[in-house]
């Protein structure tokens, strides 16, 4: 009978302590929360600091704590401080994805840390772990497309804006995108080997193609279909094709003005 009641005083007692732990825990995360909304990031780190060792199972912890870093964190400023508090929002950031895959805020949040950093291929790292769990993620893909774009990696560019049509198969602009993004590299940094080159041409052409049996009055593709059929005249060494080409990219910038005109007048 007295080991009973010692178990059941014990385990009064526990509970106690675990009420108390989470009680104290929601008033230092309060605290924290007036602090954040002042703006005192230092102040506000160290009371959610504070209630993770408290009470380590609040589930918004790691993502408020990743908030306060990224507030304390200075873009373009190159000092060591400044890069442990990249290092710190970014890992805080991470460790609540793992367990909050789906928000998007705070996804985003880590991701412009990550670009304010200059890693943008740890970026591009994050999202290639994350699509292998949600394959079909199309706004991961297009991240991933624009990231590489933004590191000037045009051919991967290109391939995952391909992608995107493979997801998006349904929606015109995926196509007029991945025809612009080939005319971007076509334009400005074209293939060294001309065969290459066509074969880039042909696939933006297609694309471009694509989306406007999707959508007749695209002007925009047309406008980006015309220029591509000039990139190709240009390295076209036959003077009769290389005329046919041209005759080819007028008529369809003619139709694209047509429709910029009939809206016009409706309008």
């Amino acid at each position: 009978m007295t080991k009973k009641l010692c178990l059941s005083v014990a385990l009064i007692l526990s509970l106690q302590v675990v009420g108390c732990s989470k009680i104290n825990g929601r008033i230092a995360i309060r605290e924290a929360n007036d602090l954040y909304e002042k703006e005192d990031w230092a102040g506000a780190l160290k009371q959610y600091e504070r209630a993770r060792k408290i009470d380590p199972s609040f589930p918004e912890i790691d993502r408020l704590i990743g908030y306060c870093y990224i507030g304390l964190f200075k873009p373009e400023e190159p000092s060591p401080q400044n890069e442990k508090y990249a290092d710190a929002a970014i890992r805080e950031l991470q460790n609540y994805l793992r367990k909050r895959p789906d928000d998007t805020v705070a996804r985003e949040a880590m991701i412009n840390t990550l670009l304010n950093a200059n890693r943008t291929s740890q970026a591009i790292d994050y999202f290639r772990t994350y699509l292998q769990s949600h394959p079909a993620d199309l706004d991961a893909v297009k991240s991933i497309a624009t990231l590489y774009a933004k590191e000037g990696n045009f051919n991967e560019s290109l391939n995952w804006y391909e992608k995107i049509t493979l997801i998006d198969s349904k929606n015109p602009e995926s196509y007029y995108i991945f025809g612009v993004v080939a005319y971007e590299k076509v334009s400005k940094d074209p293939p060294p080997l001309i065969p290459d080159r066509l074969a880039l041409i042909e696939r933006g052409k297609s694309a471009l193609q694509k989306s406007i049996t999707m959508k007749p009055d695209y002007f925009e593709s047309m406008a980006y279909l015309n220029l591509l059929f000039r990139q190709q005249a240009l390295i076209e060494t036959d003077p009769v094709k290389q005329q046919a080409l041209i005759a080819q990219a007028d008529a369809i910038r003619g139709r694209a003005i047509q429709i910029i005109n009939q809206r016009k007048k409706s309008t």
